[in-house]
């Protein structure tokens, strides 16, 4: 039984499967199996059909070992047992990168309040320090409730 886990590839056909695996490397299992199926669809040569049908033996493997035993791996390059993506840059920017980029903050001033006033539902009071937002600032100083704190 455990000679029949053995992989039996010639180098060729590993060489064009480990090809479309670094191909779809930051695609998620799903994408990748998409794209390696739109592949096969239209290949031609025996040869390169069996490298994509390795790839996506190999995808289909990886899926199934990684929702039982690693759910957090989104991508291809992130499974570790593997040295096929040794090599590959960490900084190629993949779908799951902006989930986590942070929008740039808005610039904010100190404003020193000349009357109460409500920001953000808080009631403030006169002669208080509060930093917030430009815009909202702006609006303030215009409406006389508040002036640019001076430090």
């Amino acid at each position: 039984m455990e000679d029949q886990k053995e992989e039996i590839l010639t180098p060729y056909t590993r060489a064009d499967r480990n090809e479309t695996l670094v191909k779809y490397a930051n695609y998620s299992f799903k994408e990748a199996l998409s794209e390696v199926k739109k592949e096969l669809n239209t290949e031609k040569d025996f040869h390169k059909r069996l490298g994509l049908l390795a790839a996506k033996s190999w995808i289909l493997r990886k899926k199934l070992y990684v929702a039982l035993h690693d759910p957090y791996v989104s991508a291809l390059s992130e499974i570790e047992d593997t040295d096929i993506f040794d090599g590959l840059e960490d900084d190629d920017y993949n779908e799951y990168d902006s989930l986590f980029d942070e929008d740039t903050p808005e610039a904010k001033v100190e404003v020193l309040m000349l009357k109460q006033a409500t920001i953000d539902g808080k009631k403030i009071t006169k002669d208080t320090i509060v930093e917030i937002p430009e815009k909202e600032a702006k609006s303030l100083i215009e409406a006389g409730k508040a002036k640019l704190n001076a430090d």
